[in-house]
């Protein structure tokens, strides 16, 4: 299956956003008039993260329910899945325990047994409760979730696509049921804020929008823009050849989603409007970004950059950049004895970046490789259907 050099870069950079928007948060840069709300909006990088998975993973299920080709093997899908994903997270969960135990008063300790039990199970999202250096985790549950789902909605989607008028209004109703579940957990959290409504939010329902938009170009990649209006058929065609031009795009709604439109950047609850805006432009964001990665790579510059074993690398590192960061960040505030919400946002970016860089290197040299490597041995027999590294976090 072809794969799309320029979505290594794209993930590198959906993970550095990440980090910049913990880092900001930790150090209580957030707050700052002008670069503060920018810094808080990297989480969009999730929906970076979730628009990628869906295009990537759900494209040879889609094939094979649009062609009446043959399912790809599930057994092959969910080992490789499952090394993609919890070898690594084992072991960073593991780490994150340890530090808990050792220093449980700055920490918040490690809690009861059913939190690890949820921890180890890639559940804790359900709960809506993380451990401090373990709060981006909250994504994990609701990827995995989606990858159990993928066979199902990737057939589907394929049967309709034969159609193709039919598959627009079903991925236009799955984006707004998304929209309509953020809605309704902020008015619920807005009557109750115990109630645990965020669970909603951060669900796979919650942010149905954003595995929409990488459905949708999943479905454009294997169909075709023919079935669409001659406006979106041109305004695609311009986009696939001017993707820095679609990259700007992205640029200006992540603006836009630092203004208070998209709701307050701290943990104050957003209004429902709020909230809804907020899901709209990271659809947006994601969809933009993922369609200019998945344009041809035009010129020798950036076909050198797209192929080199540098961006190559800092694709296969976003996934433990993402796992260890936030431990790290932990780790420098208790070797530093700082206070939460306090410190220097350069010199502690610094830091994490750094530390957190040597520990992806180890992971991805010492277990996500040689674990991929032998999972891609056993389940070698099967039929060939290649499916692409993780997209998430």
């Amino acid at each position: 299956m072809q794969r799309f050099r320029m979505l290594d870069l794209l993930r590198a950079l959906a993970a550095a956003l990440v980090v910049l928007t913990h880092v900001a948060f930790w150090t209580g840069a957030d707050h700052l008039d002008v670069s503060g709300p920018l810094l808080a909006r990297g989480d969009a990088g999730v929906a970076v993260f979730f628009a990628i998975s869906a295009f990537l993973l759900l494209r040879p299920f889609l094939r094979a329910g649009l062609t009446g080709g043959s399912t790809p093997d599930l057994r092959r899908y969910a080992v490789r899945r499952a090394a993609r994903i919890l070898p690594a997270y084992w072991v960073a969960l593991a780490a994150v325990l340890l530090v808990a135990a050792l220093a449980p008063v700055r920490t918040g300790g490690v809690g009861s047994p059913l939190d690890v039990v949820l921890h180890v199970l890639v559940l804790q999202g359900c709960s809506g409760h993380t451990y401090q250096s373990f709060s981006q985790t909250w994504s994990l549950t609701t990827e995995v979730t989606f990858y159990v789902l993928v066979p199902v909605i990737g057939t589907v989607l394929g049967r309709l696509a034969r159609r193709p008028r039919r598959v627009w209004p079903v991925l236009g109703a799955t984006l707004l049921a998304g929209l309509c579940a953020q809605g309704a957990s902020a008015a619920w959290t807005g009557v109750d804020p115990h109630s645990g409504a965020g669970v909603l939010a951060t669900s796979v329902l919650g942010h149905a929008g954003w595995f929409a938009a990488g459905a949708a170009l999943a479905v454009l990649t294997e169909t075709g823009p023919s079935a669409l209006a001659s406006p979106v058929r041109r305004w695609l065609d311009f986009a696939r050849t001017n993707p820095g031009v679609v990259a700007l795009g992205a640029a200006l709604l992540f603006l836009l989603a630092a203004t208070p439109l998209a709701g307050p950047v701290d943990l104050h609850a957003p209004t429902p409007a709020q909230a809804v805006v907020k899901e709209l432009l990271y659809t947006g964001i994601a969809a933009l970004l993922v369609l200019a990665a998945t344009s041809p790579v035009r010129g020798t510059v950036a076909r050198a950059v797209a192929g080199s074993p540098a961006a190559r690398w800092l694709g296969d590192a976003s996934y433990p950049v993402f796992l260890w960061h936030v431990l790290a960040l932990q780790v420098v505030y208790l070797v530093t004895s700082r206070a939460l919400f306090t410190g220097a946002f350069t010199t502690t970016l610094v830091a994490v970046t750094a530390l957190t860089i040597v520990v992806a290197r180890v992971s991805v040299g010492l277990v996500e490789r040689p674990v991929l490597a032998q999972a891609h041995r056993r389940t070698r027999s099967a039929p060939r259907q290649d499916t692409a590294p993780a997209g998430t976090p």
